[in-house]
């Protein structure tokens, strides 16, 4: 006496399993998001600024400055950060060094706009990658508040030494200081 099959095997099951998901359209999260009014507003105001020289500081309305320095020189880092979290980061080259009755100038050679990191991260523009020192990184890093280096990096950025230009970077061998370290 045989015995009449209610389900198809294991591998017909399957087979029809992926067919029928194959039918269904992506999630939306799959698909790649058109950047918001706002954002693509940031972005515009940040470009803004490339090409744009200015003599000692840059003061931008509307943005507290955080702080910078000197990457390698001629290339130098400034960030600024807005009310609403959004950070903005510029590189700049110096034009031409401080004299004892002129400022130095600088050229603005790349900006680019972080927004509000979550989830206990913080934003740094003082990150390193491997043996070289150079803090020519910028990431968005979790740690212990108790160390000087974070090494959970969630997104870096490199900037690139002889031009200014900032890159998006893998954050593999990345570790950026404790914004918090040491206050």
């Amino acid at each position: 006496m045989g015995c009449t099959r209610l389900f198809p095997s294991g591998l017909m099951l399957l087979a029809a399993l992926a067919a029928a998901l194959g039918a269904l359209p992506l999630p939306l999260a799959a698909e790649p998001q058109q950047p918001t009014n706002e954002q693509s507003a940031d972005a515009t105001f940040a470009k803004s600024f490339i090409g744009k020289t200015y003599d000692d500081e840059l003061d931008i309305k509307g943005w507290t400055d955080v702080g910078g320095g000197l990457v390698s020189p001629p290339i130098f880092v400034h960030q600024y950060q807005r009310e609403d979290g959004t950070y903005l980061v510029l590189t700049s080259r110096e034009l031409s060094k401080e004299t004892s009755t002129t400022p130095a100038s600088y050229e603005v050679a790349d900006a680019l706009i972080v927004a509000p990191v979550q989830n206990e991260a913080e934003f740094s523009i003082s990150c390193a990658q491997g043996q070289d020192e150079t803090l020519r990184f910028m990431g968005v890093a979790k740690g212990d508040e108790g160390q000087e280096w974070w090494t959970d990096i969630r997104r870096a950025w490199e900037i690139v030494l002889d031009t200014g230009q900032i890159l998006a970077a893998k954050t593999k061998g990345v570790r950026c200081t404790n914004v918090s370290w040491g206050q």
